[in-house]
């Protein structure tokens, strides 16, 4: 019943919700999106509801990510990002090991931890769950870029000053040559690596955004 309220704009009482969105930047916790029709099935003209606002520090202003979860219960993780003054939205999905072992030669994927390595990958297979999320071939475009990971959303409140109150990040980013897709990897100070198929895609992909009530 939560989502067919949101659908239909009212609250509890039978008041109107507030005004429909303008802008993905402007999703928050509770907010839902539906997709347009699209090559990725697990995306296609389905609704997702926005579940947690997470912030990156990189040094200049926050670095919004968006945790998605759809009606059946599949996580993906949004952030709207600028290509040359174009914005687009980054679509990204989690990948196991085994996933990114069978996507590339494990050693060749190892040598983008070598700094200035100016890594070059070769798909070697397409896992289970991710056709349509990958390209033949890419490019490191972003090698060991520091930063700290918070959870909460800091796009109206600064950082906290304390380094406990959030995780170091080192961020690795390589784009297949039509800037279409992408990998990107998270190393964390506690060892945890993050590994994410991700894709770009025009704003006009979400087709339609409802506020939470």
């Amino acid at each position: 019943m939560g989502w067919l309220k949101k659908l239909l704009g009212k609250d509890d009482d039978g008041l109107e919700a507030a005004q429909p969105l303008n802008h993905p930047s402007q999703l928050n916790v509770g907010d839902i999106i539906k997709m347009s029709f699209l090559d990725q099935s697990d995306l296609s003209n389905k609704r997702f509801e926005v579940k947690a606002v997470n912030s990156y520090d990189f040094g200049s202003d926050p670095e919004i990510s968006f945790t998605l979860k759809g009606e059946s219960g599949k996580v993906f993780f949004l952030t709207v990002c600028s290509d040359n003054g174009e914005e687009k939205l980054s679509f990204s999905k989690i990948m196991k090991r085994a996933q990114v072992t069978e996507l590339f030669q494990e050693q060749a994927f190892g040598q983008l931890f070598n700094e200035g390595a100016d890594t070059r990958l070769e798909r070697q297979a397409i896992p289970t769950g991710f056709e349509e999320w990958t390209a033949a071939s890419y490019v490191e475009e972003e090698d060991c870029l520091k930063g700290y990971y918070y959870k909460g959303d800091y796009r109206k409140q600064p950082f906290p000053r304390f380094e406990d109150e959030s995780s170091g990040v080192e961020y690795y980013l390589l784009e297949d040559p039509e800037k279409a897709f992408a990998i990107e990897v998270e190393v964390y100070a506690s060892g945890e690596t993050e590994v994410s198929a991700t894709l770009y895609l025009d704003l006009s992909a979400i087709e339609e955004m409802w506020p939470a009530t």
